[in-house]
């Protein structure tokens, strides 16, 4: 039966205004008809039409051109189309998408790591390097937290990059950092301008970079898709002391200020060269930061967003101070975390007991699995607001420590170098970590 030319022109005029009124959904239909998520697309579509009110008389003609897509006859589809729609195929498949509503949650933007916990934990047992994991798992994609000055994306680039392209891969690389890239204050932390435009320019990676961006507030990156919803790896190097040496759920704010007075000095926000500033008082100096530098996170928000956005974790040139804030909150027995007790470095080696003395008997270099120390933490706790992305419980089935700042082969920021020259800071550590979901009940 032919359609009803007046049923026809109406359902034309009806499918060019959603494709003109739309302008949003016109652009995230595109992703809709690549090939990976057309059968979905179709599905979706086909649905939608059966339970549409549209005009009997074209129904059927419209169901059978869908179904010839499905079954890839293009001639034949080609043509239905166009009649009904008087638009080319793909057009005419995204601004039907457009009218029904099918939107882009069909299709993401940013594939996910095709790999299980316990994979990775194999892959990191058997390797000495975890980054290589990008070259053995699809996406090769990252997360930098904290992205400083891109050293760390410079060195994964050049080393990882010609690998994947000779396999025809491309490396997924999204960097943020809290510091403002129009600000003053930060100095040599700002993203370097001549790595960012290298990267930007290599056409084997997909990179952004988002400055001015607070990691733990993500949700305007999500929804405009520029970040992916979980990544091959995700990495911190250098995370930030105080933010993440204080656990606010065990500790209290007026512990926490104390601690702050006594070990950095006396503070005040104030106004810096026309911007909000930090001004800290310490050893008979005044220092300047970035208003946020001693806002209070925790290792708990750190571990849980990473193990939202990973497959795997991995903590680079860690400061002891932060190091063992983190590890106790890892390790299954409460003992490490007494209640508003600052973990000083006085405190620590009785705290731990043995696990102190086996992790300090490392040298540099040196690695160990922390479940042949101590029991890992079955469960952990969440402390980020509960989002679509990660709302059962999780754990990490593998902590690997590692001491030292730098080793062969293996990327690291420039914080990482400069651990070299700070001959009044001990050694920082390396932490490998593969989280997994579950319902904790072994």
């Amino acid at each position: 039966m032919e359609p009803d030319p007046a049923d026809l022109a109406t359902f034309r005029r009806r499918v060019s205004s959603a494709r003109s009124s739309n302008e949003a959904a016109w652009e995230s239909s595109r992703r809709l008809i690549v090939t990976d998520a057309l059968p979905a697309t179709l599905d979706a579509l086909t649905r939608a039409v059966q339970s549409s009110p549209i005009s009997e008389s074209l129904k059927p003609k419209l169901l059978d051109a869908l179904q010839r897509h499905h079954q890839s006859q293009p001639s034949s589809r080609s043509e239905t189309l166009k009649e009904l729609t008087g638009l080319p195929p793909s057009k005419a498949l995204r601004a039907l998408c457009v009218l029904f509503g099918i939107r882009g949650a069909i299709a993401p933007k940013w594939p996910t790591p095709e790999i299980t916990p316990q994979a990775v934990e194999t892959f990191v047992r058997s390797h000495n390097n975890p980054f290589d994991l990008l070259l053995e798992t699809t996406p090769a994609s990252l997360l930098e937290l904290g992205a400083g000055d891109l050293s760390f994306a410079e060195q994964l680039v050049e080393q990882y990059v010609p690998a994947l392209r000779e396999h025809d891969r491309t490396l997924i690389l999204h960097s943020l950092d809290r510091l403002n890239p129009d600000s003053r204050l930060g100095g040599p932390l700002h993203a370097n301008p001549i790595r960012l435009r290298t990267i930007r320019e290599n056409p084997s990676v997909q990179f952004s970079f988002h400055g001015n961006q607070d990691m733990f507030a993500l949700q305007a990156l999500d929804q405009t898709e520029r970040l992916a919803a979980r990544y091959a790896i995700v990495t911190c190097w250098a995370p930030a002391t105080p933010t993440f040496a204080y656990e606010p759920t065990r500790l209290s704010s007026d512990i926490i200020d104390t601690e702050l007075r006594r070990t950095k000095g006396h503070s005040r926000q104030i106004r810096h060269e026309k911007e909000a500033a930090l001004e800290v008082l310490h050893g008979g100096r005044s220092l300047v930061f970035p208003p946020w530098k001693f806002e209070i996170r925790g290792p708990l928000a750190l571990l849980e967003l990473m193990a939202n956005r990973g497959a795997l974790c991995i903590l680079g040139a860690v400061d002891s101070q932060v190091f063992w804030e983190i590890l106790s909150q890892l390790i299954e027995s409460p003992d490490v975390r007494p209640p508003d007790v600052a973990l000083n470095p006085e405190l620590i080696p009785s705290l731990f007991g043995e696990i102190y003395q086996r992790l300090s008997e490392l040298k540099e270099g040196d690695r160990c699995s922390l479940a042949d120390l101590t029991p890992l933490r079955r469960e952990m706790p969440r402390v980020l607001p509960t989002q679509a992305v990660a709302t059962s419980p999780f754990r990490f089935r593998m902590v690997e420590i590692r001491r030292g700042a730098r080793f062969d082969l293996i990327p690291a920021s420039s914080t990482a170098e400069k651990f070299r020259d700070m001959a009044e800071e001990s050694s920082p550590w390396f932490l490998t970590l593969v989280p997994e979901s579950t319902p904790v009940s072994d």
